[in-house]
């Protein structure tokens, strides 16, 4: 039995809205029973919160993590001083969701500092404030951007886990889809023939159409679209060594 992690943001996360036992990391779960899933996986994260998923997973004695690249300036604060990771929900006998309660977000796309957790623990408005000037300049700094660029690059040689499974999951739609694409998000594209760059609510709307997504104002994937990306995407790259 091998104990997997997945880590990441939306499209690695089973508690985002239209996803749960539609999503494709609980579908490996189900085609690999013999082995124990936990889901750090959380919408909108960023490679900071990578990284302490990362240390909770090696305490965890996790041997495979699968984790998908996300957008570079997403960072956070957490402010609670006892356990990282905290049981959100046991799906199953052998899938599990954990959580980093208590933390500060914050992302250029939000423009606005967001806290989740206990209210006891939130800190006063003008801590507040200074918290949110941190962020903000940290999702604007240029070292910042370099340290988590070279840190995805590294990821897999810089832990001992057993595998470390990089995931490529999200497309840039002012892209082009091109055959030599590697993204799961233009394969999926792709094999329902969809290889137009369009404007975005043309796109939406084409995606709807073939169902694809969850709904014209939420881009994550269908129970259709998972099981694609699953089946064509994901099992190939894990199969060798979850038939272990």
């Amino acid at each position: 039995m091998l104990k997997v992690a997945f880590i990441g943001d939306s499209f690695s996360a089973y508690s985002q809205d239209g996803q749960e036992k539609n999503h494709w990391s609980y579908l490996l779960s189900q085609h690999f029973p013999q082995h124990q899933y936990i889901n750090y996986s959380t919408g909108g994260r960023g490679f900071d919160h990578y990284r302490v998923a990362m240390l909770d997973a090696k305490m965890k004695d996790v041997d495979v993590v699968l984790t998908n690249e996300t957008f570079n300036e997403r960072n956070f604060s957490f402010i609670t001083g006892s356990e990282l990771f905290t049981l959100e929900e046991e799906v199953s006998n052998n899938y599990k969701t954990f959580v980093l309660k208590n933390t500060y977000w914050y992302s250029p796309h939000s423009y606005k500092l967001m806290y989740f957790g206990d209210e006891t623990y939130k800190t006063p408005k003008s801590v507040e404030k200074v918290i949110l000037e941190t962020l903000r300049n940290t999702a604007a700094s240029s070292r910042y951007y370099l340290y988590n660029t070279e840190w995805w690059n590294n990821v897999d040689t810089l832990y001992n886990f057993k595998h470390i499974v990089k995931l490529n999951l999200l497309r840039n739609p002012n892209h082009a889809i091109k055959n030599d694409v590697t993204d799961a998000y233009s394969r999926l594209l792709l094999a329902h023939g969809i290889d137009e760059a369009r404007y975005e609510t043309q796109q939406l709307q084409l995606y709807l159409d073939n169902d694809l997504i969850i709904s014209i104002n939420d881009d994550h994937w269908s129970p259709k679209a998972n099981k694609w990306v699953f089946d064509n995407y994901i099992l190939p790259k894990v199969v060798d060594i979850l038939s272990e």
